[in-house]
């Protein structure tokens, strides 16, 4: 499998995890378990689509397939 097929799978499960995290939020809107959600579930699932910190998703395992191929070139 080449690098830009990995990232474009890689590309696709963000796509994908970004409508999870939209029908989720849909789906609470409006109940008593909402805040909580968002708070806790939705929070997570943001944080696999592009994570901050000492955390990785998906978008750090993107970024460091082009730099693990940088590096190889040189």
């Amino acid at each position: 499998m080449t690098k830009e097929e990995r990232i474009d799978l890689l590309i696709e499960a963000q796509d994908k995890l970004s409508q999870v995290i939209d029908l989720i939020k849909e789906g609470l809107k409006g109940t008593s378990h909402e805040h909580y959600a968002d708070a806790y579930i939705i929070g997570h699932l943001y944080n696999w689509v592009d994570a901050s910190g000492y955390d990785v998703g998906i978008q750090q395992y993107i970024d460091r397939l082009d730099k693990d191929e940088e590096d190889e070139e040189n």
